[in-house]
């Protein structure tokens, strides 16, 4: 048995309702980071919150193997007729070797991790927050691929709600940004303990086809989310490098402003991953499941974005305090756009690895890092924080523009549909309104006058979105009525 009521046919999942699902989980777990950010900026300032952010972006680069693992442990317990047991065995074995090579790394390598984190404890910190953190990313998509994507993600959300109350406590007694990461850690240990409780499958050693299936999978999936999270944590290795934690601060506070535009998307992600495998293995034909969930998938990154552009230092300085405003507010403009492609890369590449084809999001990945690498580098030394931004933008353009010739190799045709239109149209409609009508009218000095243009903005796109769209009134009704597009 594996979840609440045993696996679920994969290949029938409704993208919509597990979407769903997955968002509201995704609110609350996006809501409680805010806070947190937050919190830790005004406390720590930013050279502090820096320092935190600088650990995980090392952290999370060692995480990418057993990610990587749970990719495709995702993939082959999602396919029709698998044997969830030894798959889970064939997981925990690969994270066993996992932890003991970290373990190893960072003995040997702990005068020059000391020199560069700033503390031995913060050291120790990348090695306690890529296991704990490791065990979690492999444990909850085995979870969705049992069939219960949405409901996997309430894992992540019950791991934040616990994380946060965990590292405010530590920062009470005085442990500043290693408090944070023990927080972390505890978390997740608990979270990976939950998930194997409601996934209810018992592991077992597996047999060497098992392996191999696995293997097969893994060796595309892990390098491929190496270079993905290379591509995100270099900004923050880089940008501490050539211009010093305050920047890095700056960079983590802008981007937890704007990284809620790709929520939707990450809620389809899983989702669509899950339901794409269940209908490639039974030989079915994937396309109107990727239009569906591309045409939804910016629909909250590009208010963010057109938002972002209307009174962007405003934000920084009102949201995380005085010593943010340093920099200018273009760069959060900058990551906002990010997000926007960001948003629309997580259903192609769901749909990709769905359909069995790992080894071309890895050739993709190691294309757009090959471009971005050296250049964040270039243009980081010569304009700091900007310089990193425009070299992410770069690579930006580079991979959607390679997942679209994808699209049309593969599944029939460039993906580019009308609701992807009229949510551009409404949030430019947006952007002239709160413009003109709040931002020479509303001063914003606090968060109470920061509200009205943000809320106002809301009412305005949304509106627009209901007037111009038939498709987005329709696909609202029959999502929250009846649960059925965005997939079916």
């Amino acid at each position: 048995m594996s979840g609440p009521t045993g696996p679920k046919e994969t290949s029938s999942l409704s993208i919509g309702r597990e979407t769903l699902v997955s968002l509201v989980s995704k609110v609350l777990t996006m809501a409680t980071g805010f806070v947190g950010i937050v919190i830790f900026a005004n406390v720590l300032q930013d050279t502090g919150l820096g320092e935190y952010r600088t650990v995980l972006a090392a952290a999370f680069l060692l995480t990418q193997l057993p990610s990587g693992v749970g990719t495709a442990v995702r993939k082959r317990v999602s396919e029709v007729e698998a044997d969830a047991s030894p798959i889970l065995g064939a997981g925990l074995v690969t994270f066993a070797a996992y932890a003991l090579l970290v373990g190893v790394g960072f003995l040997v390598s702990l005068p020059y991790a000391v020199d560069y984190f700033g503390s031995i404890e913060l050291a120790a910190g990348v090695v306690l927050v890529a296991v704990s953190v490791g065990l979690f990313k492999l444990l909850e998509p085995f979870y969705a691929g049992t069939g219960y994507p949405g409901l996997a993600s309430w894992l992540d959300s019950g791991r934040s709600l616990l994380t946060l109350p965990l590292q405010v406590g530590l920062l009470i007694v005085g442990l500043q940004a290693f408090g944070l990461v023990v927080g972390l850690t505890v978390a997740s240990v608990l979270a990976s303990l939950a998930a194997v409780a409601v996934a209810r499958v018992r592991p077992s050693l597996p047999d060497r086809e098992t392996l191999d299936r696995i293997v097969e999978f893994a060796r595309w999936s892990v390098p491929t989310n190496l270079l993905s999270n290379l591509y995100q944590s270099a900004d923050v290795l880089i940008l501490r490098a050539v211009a010093g934690a305050g920047a890095v601060g700056y960079y983590s506070a802008a981007l937890q402003l704007a990284v809620p535009g790709a929520m939707f998307s990450t809620s389809i992600k899983q989702a669509l991953t899950v339901k794409s495998s269940g209908v490639s293995s039974a030989g079915g034909q994937v396309r109107e499941d990727l239009k569906n969930s591309l045409s939804y998938a910016g629909l909250l990154a590009i208010p963010i974005l057109f938002g972002a552009m209307a009174f962007p230092q405003a934000l920084m300085v009102t949201v995380f305090g005085s010593s943010f405003s340093d920099e200018p507010g273009l760069a959060l403009v900058g990551l906002a756009l990010f997000q926007v492609s960001n948003a629309y890369r997580h259903p192609f590449e769901a749909t990709i690895e769905g359909t069995d084809r790992p080894a071309l999001v890895t050739r993709v990945n190691v294309a757009v890092v090959a471009v971005h690498l050296p250049l964040a580098f270039l243009l980081g030394r010569t304009y700091g924080l900007l310089g990193v931004i425009g070299s992410t933008l770069v690579a930006e353009v580079l991979r959607v523009g390679t997942y679209q010739y994808t699209a049309h190799r593969h599944y029939g045709g460039v993906v580019f549909t009308r609701p992807m239109v009229d949510q551009f149209v409404a949030g430019a409609v947006m952007f002239l309104l709160v413009d003109a009508a709040v931002g020479r009218v509303v001063e914003i000095t606090s968060w109470l006058t920061l509200l009205v243009p943000v809320v106002f903005g809301a009412v305005v796109y949304f509106g627009v979105l209901l007037a111009v769209s038939p498709h987005f009134r329709e696909t609202l009704q029959y999502t929250v009525l009846d649960g059925t597009p965005l997939g079916k």
